[in-house]
């Protein structure tokens, strides 16, 4: 239990036959003792705390004024950095825009060249379209009369006329009856020729 001042004051010894208990007063004196040492080391460490504080408020205080020097350097070179940068970026548009007009010459100049190379090739193809336009149409035309001739052909043959296919049907039957009639078996004749 931490001692106040007030009950240092009114602090009571009980009485023995020749005065105060000696234990009592040894044992109150000891506490006594015993806080104000730890009071004394407390107020030693926050002395020590504050002047650490202080000697690091000190340091800050140089490395602050260490920094705005520095800043006051940094600013000035920024500054002229900046200057030199405007130069240079006057001189690099310059630059630019004379590239730009070379650029653009020979990219006219091209374009032109292009333009020429574009027409003579169109000549060309202009004339190989007519002349694969006259050859289609010359396969055209020839394919188409032989076409018709086929087409005649082929509505010329016997086998296709109704009249024709009936008589053959006819005279086919007619065969099959005289054969089924004499029940012959039927074998093909072979020829010297064959």
């Amino acid at each position: 239990m931490a001692l106040s001042p007030i009950d240092v004051q009114h602090q009571e010894f009980s009485s023995a036959m020749f005065g105060y208990s000696k234990k009592q007063v040894r044992a109150f004196l000891e506490q006594v003792a015993t806080e104000m040492e730890e009071n004394h080391k407390k107020q030693e460490r926050e002395m020590q705390r504050r002047e650490q504080m202080q000697d690091e408020v000190k340091q800050e205080a140089a490395q602050a004024s260490s920094a705005v020097e520095d800043l006051q350097r940094r600013e000035e070179l920024i500054s002229r950095t900046l200057v030199f940068a405007e130069k240079t970026k006057a001189d690099i548009i310059a630059n630019a825009r004379k590239e730009a007009e070379n650029i653009l010459h020979e990219a006219e100049l091209k374009a032109k060249r292009a333009i020429q190379e574009a027409k003579q090739y169109l000549g060309a193809m202009e004339q190989q379209y007519v002349h694969l336009k006259e050859q289609k149409r010359q396969f055209l035309m020839q394919f188409h009369s032989e076409l018709q001739t086929f087409m005649d052909r082929i509505g010329k043959d016997p086998l296709l006329t109704h009249n024709t296919e009936q008589l053959l049907d006819t005279e086919f039957r007619q065969i099959k009856e005289e054969i089924v009639q004499k029940d012959e078996p039927i074998t093909p004749e072979i020829t010297d020729g064959d």
